[in-house]
């Protein structure tokens, strides 16, 4: 359990200390007062990523050189140092030098607004979700990713040379059908297990049944073949069509593909459907200690619904819930929580 956050030029923050003695914290606060920078602070010492920038640089506070960040837990300490030119990770004050062996040392789980990207948004959305969720479980996963990565580069540059070195493009593609057979692999048992607690959560909150699929780009069971059908137009286009990097999923509703045919209510519930699940899955095959981050998740819920994700969050070793009025979360809640109310970045009276 998390009992105390330090921010240090970080986001709208300079100088913040939040002492946490409670195992449900509700964040109250108007828009743009630095609430949903607390949640994602506690992310980016699980993480190593931002919620909101593809540039983590982007979370140093305007004008300032660099930002200081720590959660510590019950039993670690949990430390995110980055400068313009250098980014620290440190736990219980030793530097971590594989970001491997940091991220996922704290776990949680967050649920956000912008999470309906992985819904309405394009592919990359959906593969960003599945590379950092499984990250953060599974290390071997991460180190085929960061392979994968560098030989798609490395057959990219082949294809934009002007005289296509064949055989050399050939080894190279050998190696990442290699490392994208243990990415494949990976990805869909992850989809399968999540699906198994996706069922089970549908039914706990009483919600239309949700299932997750995966789309390759290629023949799975023909690999060479499918990159041997696709050379023309990689060489055309001067980049590699199939893979990893292409591929998708789709979240089904009752079979159909809730992007096409979901209302924005059955997105939203399929989205916290899926957390939830995720959540679950976590906590039973690796961690059974998950924090849950809420940012403004009981916002547009009907009654029932609301309810239905009460029990959940009840269920849970600790949570943080950000909202713009306590009025928006359910009595049984807000009886046993720890209040804070935020105000620009400084703390109010609880």
């Amino acid at each position: 359990m998390i009992k105390k956050i330090k921010l240090k030029n970080f986001r709208i923050f300079d100088n913040y200390e939040l002492n946490i003695n409670n195992s449900l914290v509700i964040i109250s606060g108007k828009n743009a007062t630095g609430k949903t920078s607390i949640l994602e602070a506690i992310y980016l010492c699980s993480s190593s990523k931002s919620l909101r920038d593809n540039e983590i640089e982007n979370l140093i506070k305007f004008d300032k050189d660099y930002l200081d960040v720590e959660v510590e837990s019950e039993i670690n300490k949990y430390r995110v140092i980055i400068s313009k030119n250098e980014k620290s990770y440190l736990i219980n004050n030793k530097k971590i030098n594989k970001i491997k062996d940091f991220i996922g040392s704290l776990s949680c789980v967050m649920l956000s607004p912008a999470d309906l990207n992985i819904v309405n948004g394009i592919k990359g959305e959906r593969r960003k979700f599945l590379d950092l969720e499984i990250s953060l479980i599974n290390k071997k996963y991460l180190s085929h990713l960061t392979k994968y990565k560098k030989i798609l580069n490395e057959r990219n540059d082949i294809l934009k040379s002007k005289d296509i070195d064949k055989i050399y493009l050939k080894i190279v593609t050998e190696g990442l059908i290699k490392e994208l057979k243990e990415i494949y692999e990976i990805r869909n048992k992850f989809i399968d297990d999540l699906n198994i607690y996706l069922l089970t959560i549908c039914k706990e909150m009483n919600i239309e049944k949700l299932e997750i699929s995966y789309k390759p780009s290629y023949d799975i069971n023909n690999l060479e073949k499918s990159f041997d059908e696709k050379l023309e137009r990689d060489i055309l286009t001067k980049v590699t069509n199939i893979g990893s990097h292409r591929d998708d999923f789709k979240i089904l509703l009752n079979n159909n593909d809730i992007k096409l045919y979901g209302s924005e209510g059955q997105k939203r519930m399929s989205i916290i459907a899926i957390k939830l699940a995720l959540k679950e899955y976590i906590e039973k095959n690796i961690n059974n200690e998950i924090i849950l981050l809420l940012d403004d998740c009981f916002l547009a819920l009907d009654k029932e619904k609301i309810i239905n994700l009460t029990k959940e969050v009840k269920k849970s070793k600790q949570v943080f819930i950000t909202t713009t009025s306590v009025l928006e979360i359910p009595d049984s809640l807000l009886q046993n929580a720890e209040v804070i109310r935020i105000d620009g970045g400084k703390e109010s009276a609880r």
